[in-house]
């Protein structure tokens, strides 16, 4: 499996300024949040969509498409509406979804969600290796039941160090991760990468700009010690 093209994702980004301070902090992936009932929702043919899409396009960022549970024909459109660079499955989907994405030459990450109690270096395993084979980008999340996301909810560092430690591949790292605790994570955990959404808002649903760039900040220092 290929590592992800991206390593720090601040997602459900929603505004200009959010943007701004996503792109200057060191943040090289932004989530474009298309699920209706989520709070960081926008619609795909919103004029600020597309301006955030633009901006990535035209200053080397990766847009990343959030859907759960969307017709792939809706994925492809949008994806290409917008010139993402990639799209992250939060729902249900298949492995034949995912692999009809990736024919059609995207990139496809998948929100794996795992227990945050009774979690194993096998549990894990039986979740993602399927994904894993068939290629697709791993992020693992917390799972908080009929909720899509983790809902800012951690998973357990050292059991997911445990299994790091004997995967292969790279993987991303997701769930209740915040600018004061992501150092301490990314060491624990030492996985390729981060995404944060409810981390660095106030309110939920509202970016903070200096979350962003202090959660940016410590996950820069601490990446750059795995490399």
């Amino acid at each position: 499996m290929a590592a992800p093209s991206f390593r720090i994702k601040i997602c459900g980004i929603r505004d200009q300024l959010a943007l701004a301070a996503a792109f200057h902090h060191g943040a090289d992936a932004i989530g474009l949040n298309f699920v209706p009932s989520s709070a960081r929702y926008l619609p795909p043919d919103d004029r600020m969509t597309r301006r955030l899409a633009e901006f990535c396009q035209q200053n080397g960022l990766k847009a990343v498409g959030l859907f759960v549970n969307t017709p792939n024909s809706t994925v492809r459109e949008v994806v290409q509406s917008l010139g993402l660079g990639a799209v992250q499955l939060h729902g249900d989907e298949t492995l034949q979804q995912a692999g009809e994405l990736m024919a059609a030459g995207i990139e496809v990450f998948r929100a794996v969600r795992l227990p945050t109690s009774s979690l194993s270096a096998t549990t894990i395993d039986a979740a993602v290796t399927a994904w894993v084979d068939l290629g697709v980008g791993i992020l693992l999340d917390a799972d908080v039941g009929n909720q899509f996301g983790g809902q800012g909810t951690s998973l357990d560092w050292h059991v997911l160090a445990r299994w790091s430690k004997q995967h292969a591949g790279p993987w991303m790292l997701a769930g209740g991760l915040r600018p004061e605790t992501v150092g301490k994570a990314i060491s624990i955990c030492q996985p390729h990468g981060v995404d944060v959404a409810s981390g660095v808002e106030r309110p939920r649903g509202t970016k903070a700009p200096k979350l962003i760039e202090q959660f940016c900040h410590h996950a820069r220092q601490q990446l750059s010690l795995l490399e």
